[in-house]
């Protein structure tokens, strides 16, 4: 179909087609969108983790991330899905309807909280000053910029923790562990290799991180990762691709790979929740 033909009756409400990347494909051009593969910083140290960190990690409600092992992306399955992306409803345009990634599924999906305190705070002003008493010390200047810290950087610093370390020194590397993980997997942005630090202030008190509604923080950035993604000039997406893989996975069972099916033992002692484990 031309694009400057009539749209049908149904695309009444959707306004905003001469900016979405269907109109370019129906022009003639292609595009393979590239997400963000940042996993590897979360999850490959995870086998070398204090248990004392683990168990932190597993109280301020993040422990499920611990277990997953390395999932590719499918850069053409996200790309399929941008494309049927509709910014106006928030829902993708599938043959059979409208479908769209809710808070159910990132509760079952990834097994956050999806009630609690909401996720904002502090965004600007010095916040590196906080550094040094939330993680041990102050970072080199030459590693952070606009209170934005290089994840790479993180990671080299917290990768083993002295055998001597006292509770405060554990709390400190469960803190960047959590740190790592919530820009690495699930709030990308485009830049991907930088982590801000407001996202810190709420891990201070790690006895009430899991209060906090960090499922409904997830959907919001991958909803806005889907906004972005449809302008044809954006190359690669930000978002938790991983929550949108496998929520198509589960919701689209055509698409989804052959996996070993669990025992009732295996569902009673909760190997099957959070859903992106297995």
């Amino acid at each position: 179909m031309s694009y400057n033909q009539r749209l049908p009756a149904d695309m009444s409400l959707l306004r905003l087609q001469r900016k979405h990347v269907t109109k370019a494909i129906w022009e003639g051009n292609e595009r393979l969108l590239r997400p963000r593969r940042l996993e590897i910083y979360c999850m490959k140290y995870n086998d070398r983790l204090d248990d004392r960190v683990k168990n932190l990690i597993h109280h301020a409600g993040f422990g499920q991330f611990l277990t997953l092992t390395h999932i590719e992306i499918n850069h053409h399955l996200i790309t399929a899905l941008v494309e049927r992306w509709r910014t106006e409803t928030h829902t993708f345009q599938l043959h059979l309807g409208e479908a769209t990634v809710t808070l159910e599924d990132v509760a079952v999906q990834l097994g956050l909280p999806i009630d609690g305190e909401l996720i904002t705070g502090i965004s600007s002003g010095n916040l590196v000053t906080l550094w040094g008493h939330l993680l041990g010390y102050v970072p080199p200047e030459t590693v952070y910029k606009a209170n934005n810290i290089i994840l790479s950087w993180l990671n080299n610093e917290f990768q083993d923790l002295p055998h001597d370390a006292n509770n405060v020194m554990v709390a400190q590397h469960a803190r960047a562990h959590i740190l790592t993980l919530i820009r690495s997997l699930l709030m990308l942005d485009t830049s991907g290799s930088r982590v801000h630090l407001m996202y810190l202030l709420l891990l201070s008190d790690l006895d009430n991180v899991s209060n906090y509604s960090w499922g409904s923080c997830v959907l919001a950035c991958l909803y806005r990762a889907l906004n972005h993604g449809v302008d044809f000039n954006q190359e690669n997406i930000g978002g938790c691709t991983l929550l949108l893989q496998c929520w198509a996975w589960d919701r689209i069972t055509c698409l989804s790979p052959s996996v070993q099916r669990l025992s009732d033992v295996d569902v009673a002692n909760g190997l099957g929740f959070s859903l992106v484990k297995w």
